[in-house]
């Protein structure tokens, strides 16, 4: 059984190391804040629902009409992350076309279609569903469209552009 001088003597021991703890505990949280002081946009928390997303036509020449895109997050003509959403309507097709950066694709809802390649080729698109992942190299030639009205989400670094026909040889 401790004694009740033990138990003052223990409390004033811990009392003390608090005492010590605390300021260099603040110091330390100091240096740790100093350090890993992220950039403006990393410590931004963005939370939004579906219906505050403003959608507008999605105007690319030699795109047919129809296609509506939504920003999420940043801002895809900038050099910076970016997600967009885009809508495309029941039987929709675009034309060949690259992007000079990658882009990760997820299918939100609808029948996705698309196909890699430099030639238009309907028998060479494949069927993509809600859940389903994309990922496309920078500069790689592709194609497409929707089977149903369709959802996607792009993600990428931009600036997002869309360049019309056959990517050229990066050699």
């Amino acid at each position: 059984m401790v004694s009740a001088a033990g138990r003052i003597r223990g409390i004033t021991h811990t009392a003390a190391l608090i005492g010590l703890c605390i300021p260099l505990a603040g110091r330390a949280q100091a240096v740790a804040h100093a350090a890993d002081v992220p950039a403006p946009e990393a410590s931004r928390v963005e939370l939004r629902t579906t219906k505050v997303l403003v959608w507008s036509d999605l105007n690319v020449a030699g795109f047919p009409p129809g296609v509506t895109m939504a920003v999420v997050h940043g801002d895809p003509a900038a050099n910076r992350d970016y997600i967009i959403r885009l809508r495309l309507p029941a039987g929709y097709r675009f034309p060949v076309h690259w992007h000079p950066n990658s882009e990760h694709l997820t299918v939100l809802s609808g029948t996705f279609l698309l196909a890699m390649g430099n030639t238009s080729d309907e028998s060479k698109l494949k069927s993509y569903g809600p859940g389903d992942f994309i990922y496309a190299p920078p500069r790689m030639s592709h194609f497409g469209g929707a089977k149903t009205p369709t959802e996607i989400q792009l993600n990428g670094n931009g600036p997002f552009a869309i360049n019309l026909g056959v990517a050229p040889n990066t050699k």
